[in-house]
């Protein structure tokens, strides 16, 4: 049974929109359930972040159940119209149908989605709930000046490195991109650059560690103190982990790395102790490292130099306001036919 009583709360366009469409039509009865790509609170987190108003022109890469794309309909009005475009026939019938039987005025094609969809182009907002492993130029050919082209992105060339793109095509065709902590699920297997040294464990967990070093064993040894070191608690608070990863990653300080260990998956600092020989130093000694996760700072050895360089890091990072990650420099930087978003210093 359908409930009939509201708990969308505000009274802009998206909540509008979602208290005239049941969300129940398009996730459909058990059996034949769609599950949502992304929460629905994240959808219309996501449909606010593109400022839709009427008789504006969408495309919409991944169905899914069709009820984003329903709301985005209701939003444009009949003066604009929505193109959702997924790459599996059955979602787009599906989608087809319901929005026929529930007049829902959204048009539902297949495809991959990668290329856009050129027919219909130029849009004023480009929507992909997904992350491909670069930008599609076809995604920016088609997007309309003062279009808003929104996205999942890697923000590194280190693995893991995973951020929503806010990209602005402005009236002089320049790309204006604002960066936002979150993650969607990936549209193809992720692309390592050749410039990223990845080690894996050797008992076949599946635990890495990624570095732009070319010393293999260094790599191979912050990987194993890690798997090793002790955990504690981060004092962060909710949700600060996303903003404080990408504001290294737009650092980037020495030693840079991720991970993923028994402890989760982290970002950190490591660096071989100096040792000593009469006046001079030279960086032999054994490996130090430290990573931080969602819940825990992870380091080996305790109170060690490395240890205290990155909790000044830390430190940097709170004295700067402690940043959150769509207050951070982002550029977009063309790559052949296709595009990539990199946070920036």
């Amino acid at each position: 049974m359908i409930s009939t009583r509201s708990t969308i709360v505000g009274s802009d366009a998206v909540a509008d929109a979602a208290r005239a469409i049941p969300h129940e039509i398009y996730l459909g009865p058990e059996g034949d359930a769609v599950e949502p790509v992304v929460p629905r609170s994240t959808t219309l987190q996501d449909l606010r972040a593109l400022d839709l108003r009427p008789n504006m022109r969408v495309l919409q890469v991944g169905t899914g159940s069709g009820y984003s794309t329903a709301l985005m309909a209701h939003i444009v009005g009949p003066g604009g119209y929505v193109l959702t475009i997924d790459a599996d026939e059955d979602r787009s019938l599906r989608a087809r149908e319901l929005f026929v039987a529930h007049g829902h005025r959204a048009i539902s094609a297949t495809g991959s989605g990668m290329a856009g969809h050129p027919g219909r182009a130029p849009y004023d907002r480009i929507a992909v709930a997904g992350t491909p492993a670069a930008i599609p130029g076809a995604w920016i050919d088609q997007l309309a000046r003062g279009g808003v082209l929104v996205t999942g992105c890697t923000v590194s060339d280190l693995p893991d490195a995973y951020a929503v793109a806010h990209i602005v095509n402005t009236p002089t065709d320049d790309l204006h991109v604002t960066v936002h902590a979150g993650r969607y699920p990936l549209m193809e297997p992720p692309v390592v650059p050749s410039n990223v040294r990845v080690v894996t464990a050797t008992d076949d967990s599946g635990y890495y560690l990624a570095s732009a070093s070319d010393d293999h064993q260094t790599a191979a040894d912050f990987l194993a103190i890690l798997r090793a070191g002790t955990a504690e608690p981060w004092p962060g608070g909710p949700g600060e982990f996303l903003d404080l990863k990408h504001w290294l990653l737009a650092r980037r300080p020495a030693g840079l790395f991720t991970a993923v260990t028994e402890h989760g998956e982290g970002i950190g600092i490591g660096d071989r102790a100096p040792t000593s020989f009469g006046l001079a130093a030279r960086p032999e000694g054994p490996p130090e490292a430290v990573m931080i996760t969602p819940a825990h700072l992870v380091a080996h050895p305790r109170q060690s130099p490395i240890w205290a360089r990155f909790l000044d890091l830390i430190d940097d990072w709170r004295a700067e306001g402690s940043l959150a990650t769509h207050e951070l420099d982002a550029v977009v930087l063309r790559d052949g036919d296709s595009y990539h978003v990199r946070l920036d210093d």
